[in-house]
Formats: C-alpha cells, structure tokens, sequence
C-alpha cells in the first residue's frame, strides 16, 4: 500500500511539473505578441471611471472593460502611459465602488478567463537606467484573491523556450548571454564597475532550465512566491 501510494505521489508531482511548464511556455510565448492587445472600453460611457493619477487621457483610450472575477459586475483595467514607463492598474468593481488591487508597471500584452477567474499579463520593457524587464502576471480568482508573478531578465537576455523543460540544482555564474565576458566597464548611468555580462550567482538553485544553447543553460531561477530572475549558465562539466 505505501508503495501504491508513492506511485500515485509521483505520478501526481510529475502531472504538476508539466501544468507549470506548459504555462510557463505560454508565457514566454507571449513577448512576441507585446503589441497585439486591443483595449475593450465598451460600456465605459455609463461607468464612473475611479480617480488615477496615471490617467492623463480620454477614458476610452487607456481603460479595459472587463468582468475579471466571474461576479457579473464590470471591472476595469488602466493600461496606459505613466513615465517614464506603461502602467496596469486593476480595479475590481464591488458594492463599495471600484476597488484598486494590483498597480504595477508594464502595458497589456494578453488576458486569459476562465471559469475560476482571469489572468491579466503585462510587459514592462527595460528603459532608461533601469537595464532589467519585467514579464508580470496578475491572477484575480472567483473569490478575488489576487496573485502576483514577476519574471525579471536583463534587456540583452533573448527568452526562447525548448519544446522540453526541466529542473535541476545547479552552480555558476549567472550572465545575461551564453558567453564568457569578463570585461570591466563603466555604468554610463551610475559610474560603477561593471563585470561584463555577469549579473549574478547561482549557488545549488533548484533551477527550471528552459533552453540550452551549446554548453549554456538558459535558467529560471525562483526567488520567492512572486518574483523569479531569469539568465545563462555555464553548463557544469561531467
């Protein structure tokens, strides 16, 4: 019987592992569609629109009309400027009024509903002295709980997924390209020293690697609930 229940335990693990692979395929897949959301602003007309500061605009330009938790009531979504960058700022609608869950920066790229909720991704491109974008994920369920996830990469790392993803503990120098760059140089911005590509460590991390390309490995690496780092490493030598 305890055997039986390994196999069920392991099987399971492996179902989970592939869910969450597959999903975040997904949404590595959706940087090449950044610019392919259309806003739906209809029936924006009778809603009073909540005070935000990020909106210098008419209403229709930057505001989604959308039920996100399933409860019949139209939310809204702000995506739109905010410099120096894109904002998206989620309002859930309630017999209070429009309530503000989730501002963060980053435009609309896509959004997912199902029948226990919605997804709402956004982009948000590194710019000026910030060298880092973020690939954000707001999951707002039925009861509307909301989730955050952030995939932080460098503007020079290129996300590109393999048909097969896995995991692995793994140790290096993690960089923003697959390649030895070592070189000293100056931030143009800050005046520190700056190591090459390299942008941080990798110290037995149990690591999602989503492509390889020669002897680099192109690694996810988990850094709390809601945020994950994104990078190159050298592949260990057998």
């Amino acid at each position: 019987m305890k055997h039986l229940i390994a196999i069920v335990f392991f099987l399971s693990s492996i179902s989970l592992f592939s869910q969450d692979f597959n999903a975040l395929k997904i949404r590595i897949g959706l940087l090449k569609t950044t610019s392919n959301f259309k806003v739906d602003s209809t029936g924006i007309s009778k809603i009073l629109v909540p005070t935000y500061y990020c909106d210098a605009n008419e209403p229709a330009n930057n505001w989604h009309v959308q039920d996100l938790n399933n409860d019949g009531l139209k939310d809204l979504i702000y995506s739109g400027p905010c410099q120096p960058y894109h904002q998206t700022a989620i309002f859930l609608n309630s017999k209070k009024g429009f309530q503000l869950v989730s501002d963060l920066p980053g435009k609309i790229i896509a959004i997912t509903n199902n029948t226990n909720g919605t997804e709402i991704h956004s982009y948000n491109p590194s710019c000026c002295c910030d060298y880092y974008s973020s690939l954000i994920k707001v999951t707002i369920n039925n009861t509307s709980a909301v989730e955050e996830s952030t995939i932080s990469f460098h503007d020079k790392t290129i996300i590109t997924a393999s048909d097969k993803l896995y995991s692995k503990t793994i140790s290096g120098i993690l960089r923003s390209t697959p390649e030895l760059d070592d070189v000293i140089t100056k931030d143009p911005c800050t005046g520190e020293k700056v190591n090459g590509n390299v942008i941080g460590t990798v110290e037995n991390e149990y690591v999602t690697v989503l492509n390889q390309e020669k002897n680099w490995l192109l690694v996810l690496i988990k850094q709390n609930d809601t945020y994950s780092n994104l990078g190159w490493v050298q592949k260990p030598k057998n």
